[in-house]
């Protein structure tokens, strides 16, 4: 079961009610600069990448690995108890187009650091709040063919997410939990959910990410929510409305 691309907010897609981060912001392009993006409710947020080169890259645990994408399947490796699909969602403007298809969200050849896969998206033309990429870290999924119910993940034991990351302009990495996500997709926000997060400044060439857990930030413009990594529900990567996006995601874990 692969889940689909969403644009109402269903069990597996964005919980931004419509709001989104605006690309903004500087940042060097080894991965090791400070960039800012600004949410359309007048939030900000700063995201740090470390750089491949930098000789500081982190090694996950095989255990921790959330996905390498080397089985090639739209699944993510079930350790630790954790189970998920990968899924696009979108603003569902009319007109504009997202790859992969919606019911074929499969890795790509091409990995970073030499491996074969990684996860790719492109995509244009979505004006009210972007379009993106993401798994949930429990999520059976529906035998039925739904989307299945978002439940919570206990982090608490980890520092952060790594990842590697390449593609054109930035995008906002975004860890939800609970507090973030509506109730119908199994959350307790109500209204306004802005998940926390960090912008990634993206080149052509792979880096490495860290989204340390006591650094993500929620944009601003929802309804606020404290953090609480042992109740994770998921990971988003999303590129800003109005922009023409290309980016990879590979070799993400827990550490």
């Amino acid at each position: 079961m692969l889940c689909a691309t969403l644009t109402l907010g269903l069990a597996c897609g964005d919980s931004t009610s419509g709001e989104g981060y605006t690309s903004a912001g500087d940042g060097d392009g080894d991965g090791d600069g400070d960039t800012t993006g600004d949410g359309d409710g007048d939030g900000d947020d700063t995201g740090t990448g470390d750089g491949d080169g930098d000789g500081d890259a982190i090694m996950i645990d095989p255990d921790n690995m959330i996905d390498n994408f080397e089985d090639g399947d739209g699944s993510l490796i079930p350790n630790g108890g954790r189970q998920g699909y990968w899924y696009t969602f979108n603003d569902a403007t009319e007109g504009a187009t997202q790859t992969p298809a919606d019911d074929m969200v499969l890795p790509e050849a091409g990995g970073a650091a030499g491996t074969a896969m990684a996860m790719h998206t492109t995509g244009s033309g979505f004006a009210e709040w972007g379009a993106g990429i993401g798994i949930d870290l429990n999520n059976a999924g529906d035998p039925e063919g739904g989307n299945g119910i978002k439940m919570a993940y206990d982090a608490s034991g980890f520092t952060g997410v790594v990842l590697r990351a390449k593609g054109n302009g930035q995008i906002r990495a975004a860890v939800q939990i609970e507090a973030t996500i509506p109730p119908e997709e199994g959350g307790t926000c109500a209204m306004d959910c802005d998940p926390h997060g960090k912008v990634l400044l993206l080149s052509d060439e792979w880096q490495q990410f860290t989204l340390t857990f006591d650094q993500l930030n929620q944009e601003g413009w929802g309804t606020p929510a404290v953090w609480d990594a042992s109740k994770i529900v998921g990971i988003q990567f999303k590129a800003a409305k109005n922009t023409e996006f290309d980016f990879w995601v590979d070799e993400i874990g827990l550490y």
